[in-house]
């Protein structure tokens, strides 16, 4: 009979938590957001509208590319900014905030799109910034949105930089010179990594913290070492090497010499470079996008006298799905339209109009 009664007990819980108009439905979810809601002691209403644009923005159409820069003037009610951007595995995204006030809190979510159960990882900007580790290939959605009753501008930036340091020192991107991909052997196989020139004798140094699994010298990489790091457990490979300046089971720091550049195994002959490769548990991937150096886009702070919290549009004005005109019209305006400024970037304005309609306009469609 006990029994009986804590089974009952049990699916009446059951019944409590999966009821939509209470807020106890995200009593087991951890996310900042869901701990965000629960803890709300506001009206109903404010937190409604404040879920209802979140949705609405991670529904929208909109895109925008590495290196977005913008203000966002939240003046009359607080918006959710939802945007699309193309990245790669081994990409480190980084949202950037700049506010006045220090204390207020600023929501990112992240998810990616090309997962279809993939749920957002929630996120409340702390000391300006987060960092997220892309693993996947693809388009990703990225949403911020202030906490509920924010008011003020802020500028935010959207950017990516290398997760792992460059693999030889003093060099760069224009050292690479052979990418992932490339027929080798008479399209035989492909290149399974990037082919790093320099000097023979330029340091090749560790891009991550870890410890060494395995040197030598054999095969087609003549002289070689990996590397493995004790974060995502990837292996990371030295070839061609002129000597080997580290050994087996050593750990290393990040920037610490493992060897030296030159042109051993079946690159004896040939100009010195370091072959760098990254293997994960599902295989090799292109290390391009994990070293690839990228310069930190500026904040380009708007003058008061562009920030406005609604315009009219001008009738036969397109939005498009991003700033610029190379971006897909979503929809015309055919007359002349009041619409909330949501975000400035640059000389293209993020709208929306009354009926929740979204899209970018170019400053000269605005009156």
């Amino acid at each position: 009979m006990k029994s009986c009664k804590f089974i009952l007990l049990l699916i009446i819980a059951f019944l409590i938590i999966s009821c939509d108009g209470l807020k106890m439905r995200n009593i087991f979810e951890t996310s900042v957001r869901a701990k965000y809601e629960r803890s709300f002691s506001g009206s109903d209403s404010l937190m409604k509208n404040w879920k209802a644009e979140f949705s609405e923005a991670a529904n929208n159409k909109l895109k925008i590319t590495d290196g977005f820069v913008s203000t966002v003037p939240v003046i009359k009610s607080t918006p959710a900014l939802g945007y699309s951007l193309e990245l790669k595995k081994g990409d480190l995204l980084i949202v950037e905030t700049i506010k006045d006030d220090p204390e207020s809190k600023i929501f990112v979510d992240i998810k990616d799109e090309s997962i279809i159960s993939e749920k957002f990882q929630s996120n409340v900007i702390t000391n300006q910034k987060i960092e997220t580790f892309i693993e996947n290939n693809g388009w990703h959605k990225v949403i911020i949105q202030p906490e509920i009753n924010y008011r003020g501008t802020f500028q935010i930036k959207i950017y990516t930089q290398p997760s792992l340091a460059f693999p030889v020192a003093g060099k760069g991107n224009n050292n690479v010179q052979s990418f992932w991909g490339a027929s080798r052997d008479g399209g035989g196989r492909s290149h399974e990594g990037i082919d790093i020139f320099a000097p023979r004798g330029t340091p090749v140094v560790a891009i991550a913290d870890g410890f060494i699994t395995r040197t030598g010298d054999q095969g087609l990489g003549g002289k070689q070492v990996w590397l493995r790091d004790g974060i995502l457990g990837n292996s990371y490979y030295y070839a061609h090497l002129d000597s080997i300046l580290t050994e087996n089971g050593k750990r290393v720091k990040k920037g610490d010499t493992l060897g030296l550049v030159g042109n051993t195994g079946n690159a004896a002959g040939g100009p010195a470079h370091l072959h760098f490769g990254i293997y994960t548990s599902g295989g090799a991937v292109d290390p391009y996008p994990f070293v690839r150096i990228r310069t930190v886009p500026k904040h380009n702070k708007i003058s008061e006298t562009k920030i406005y919290s609604e315009k009219y549009i001008k009738a036969g004005t397109n939005l498009r799905a991003g700033p610029g005109s190379k971006y897909e019209t979503l929809s015309n305006i055919t007359e002349e339209t009041l619409v909330d400024i949501l975000l400035v970037n640059e000389s293209w304005y993020h709208v929306k109009t009354l009926d929740g309609a979204e899209g970018f306009v170019i400053a000269e469609r605005l009156e």
